[in-house]
Parts: structure tokens; sequence; C-alpha cells
């Protein structure tokens, strides 16, 4: 006989566990969340830990202005703290091109609640000491930006659900689903579950379960690399940023660097590191900070980004399966806007209600071709 839970969270990623944890604070019932490996095994512990605002659209915009707020304060929240740090993101210009495409974005940003500034050469020089200067012309910064340690999210998610009364069954793929009257029922190692709500919230895999239900949606994987140097003293705050060099990169609270280059990576799950990329990296690197060629990388890893034709991310209900929620297509930001997903997700199966912010990345966007471009800088692998 199927054990009966009010609400099944797949996928024990930040997003999930983020869905969890407000469903929960809000009183909902028996959450379950179904993980099939460990929590954070996938993209959740893979990435850099960047949070920002700078997006290239008013509709991501004004999500991630929604996650920043919440960030803030989620350390409150859980009782734990994330190690969150608002330092802000710098993105540099070395071009014209770059000067009007990022003159376009701060309209956009300022016009959306979002103050971003532009930086002249001189005081990027100040905020970034040590960047090329050859053919630098000015920056946006936008201070609220920052980074978060992931690990600690992860943990203090997993507290707060337990806490709370949720249960995490970790190594416990649900291997089927199915539709069955007002309810859903799930088949896994342990058993099985029938649940009133699902949430699928397991990123660029979303159509493994998804398709059982007649379900296929436009995401898919693509790899991605990170790197991380010896430990050096604090020398600049913010995540910095440069589409010429193809470079993201900050300074953790080690004293790491930990960046990535944009390079072409193939659609598949391999998450093993590759000469190429470091090669890559150092190259780039040292255009951008010509420092960082006495630096020595210590270790370098991959994950996962899940991708859609517009490179916005899939949330909420799919048509008329309005019990059935999906969390997916990220394009590489799942992260920073978790919050803000957890919370619409959650009061989406709690009210019936689908938020304004929520509404337009709705899967059903795709069907009506309202897609939501973000070409400013998801195409140039912007973490």
């Amino acid at each position: 006989m199927a054990k009966s839970i009010d609400a099944a969270v797949i996928g024990g990623g930040v997003n999930g566990l983020m869905t969890a944890h407000k469903l929960l604070r809000r009183g909902f019932g028996r959450v379950v969340v179904f993980e099939s490996n460990v929590i954070g095994s996938g993209q959740s512990s893979r990435n850099a830990g960047g949070i920002r605002a700078q997006f290239g659209n008013e509709k991501t915009i004004r999500l991630m202005s929604e996650a920043i707020r919440l960030w803030s304060g989620l350390s409150r929240e859980l009782d734990y703290n994330i190690l969150f740090k608002q330092d802000g993101y710098i993105f540099v210009c070395y071009s014209d091109e770059d000067v009007s495409i990022y003159s376009r974005a701060r309209e956009t940003q300022n016009r959306n609640g979002i103050k971003t500034r532009w930086l002249e050469a001189d005081e990027v020089s100040e905020v970034v000491p040590g960047i090329n200067r050859e053919g630098l012309v000015g920056a946006n910064f936008h201070s609220l930006d920052g980074t978060l340690h992931h690990d600690a999210v992860l943990h203090g998610l997993m507290f707060s659900i337990e806490r709370n009364g949720g249960l995490i069954l970790e190594h416990t793929p649900v291997v089927r689903i199915s539709k069955r009257e007002d309810e859903f029922i799930l088949s896994t190692l342990n058993g099985e579950f029938s649940s009133q709500y699902v949430v699928n919230a397991t990123a660029s895999k979303v159509n493994e379960l998804s398709s059982q239900l007649g379900i296929k949606l436009p995401v898919w994987p693509v790899r991605r690399e990170l790197i991380a140097t010896e430990p050096l003293k604090s020398l600049f705050k913010p995540m910095l940023v440069s589409l010429k060099y193809g470079i993201t990169i900050h300074q953790s609270l080690r004293g790491e660097f930990v960046g990535h280059t944009h390079a072409e990576e193939p659609q598949n799950y391999d998450i093993s590191a590759s000469l190429n990329f470091m090669i890559r990296f150092a190259k780039d690197i040292i255009k951008l900070l010509p420092f960082m060629k006495y630096v020595k990388i210590v270790r370098q890893w991959a994950g996962t980004y899940d991708m859609t034709p517009d490179s916005s991310p899939v949330l909420g209900p799919v048509g008329e399966l309005a019990k059935y929620i999906v969390i997916a297509g990220s394009s590489g930001h799942g992260f920073m806007l978790s919050p803000a997903v957890g919370h619409y997700i959650s009061e989406y199966i709690a009210t019936g209600r689908v938020d304004e912010l929520l509404r337009p990345f709705l899967p059903e966007r795709f069907e009506r071709n309202e897609l939501i471009e973000e070409t400013l800088l998801s195409n140039s692998s912007v973490l």
C-alpha cells in the first residue's frame, strides 16, 4: 500500500530543498524530499556561489531582485549562517561594444529597481587592483550582488526541513511516476508513495520522469568547469566579469580565486576535469589579471547547466496537470534564483495562485512562443 503524503519534492538540490523548506514554514503538511544520490550531489555543490541581479531582461531582473531580498534574510530564517556577503558584481568594459551593451543593461536594471552604476576606469582599478588597464573603459557595478557558500546553504536548509517535520530520503530515486485520479503514485526503492503534489526539481533530468506523464520540456544539459587557486591575501571583493576575456572570477573567504572562462562545452553529464579547460583558463585569466601568472591552480571540477532555448528557467505547473510542478532550465542561475523560486512555488501549492513574478516562466510559454531571451550574459557563460 502506498504511503500517503501531501507534497513530494523530487531532487535534493537547492531548489528542491528551498521549496520543501518554504512549504514546511507555511505548515503545509507531510513533505518528503526524494534524492537519488546525496543532498547537493548535483550542480548545487559545484557552482561558484555567485548571486546577482545584473541580467538583461526585465522579467529575470524582477525575480532576481526578490531573490536577493530573500537571500539577505535567509540566515535569520534558517537560524544558520549561509555566509552571504554582498560585495557586488563588476562587469568590466574593454570596447565601445561592451559599453553599449552594458549601458542598455544598466538602464533596464535601473528602471526595475536595481541600482547598477557606472565606474570609470580609475574607479575600476581601485576596486580591482592589478586589473589589466590596457583598453579598459569602465564597468557596471551593483553593490547588492554578492556571493555565498553553497554548502552552508544546503546544510541550513536540511536542518530546517528536519526541524520542521519534513523528511529527506537520500539514495532514493523515483523510478516511476503515474497519475491516478487526484494523486500521483511514485515508485521508489523504498516503496510506493501517493502524493497530492509533485515538484520535479531535477534540473536537466526533468524529462526522465516528466516523459512518463506525457510531458516533454525543452531542457538539456551542458557541461561547465571551474578552477580554484591557492589562497592569497584579500585583493578584491566583488565578482569580476569580462566578456572580452571570457572570465568570471571572485576571491573566496579562504582567499582562493574561483573562476570560469568561456569555452564551448558538450551537451552531456561528464563532470571530469579537462586539461584543455585548464590551459584555456590560464591563458585568459592572465590577460585580465596579469598577476595571476604566478598563482598556482590547486583544484578543478565540472558540473552541469540545465539549458533552455531562451536561457531562462522553466518554473511552475505544467498545463492541465496543475499539481505537477517543474523547476528546471535555470541555465546556470538556479542557485541564485532559488529563494524566490522556493517562495513562489510553495505559495502556488499552498494557495493555487501563480504570482505575477512567476507567471512569465511557466512551461506554457514555449507553446505560446513567449520566450524570455536572456542573451546579454548567458550566451557568454557568465556565472
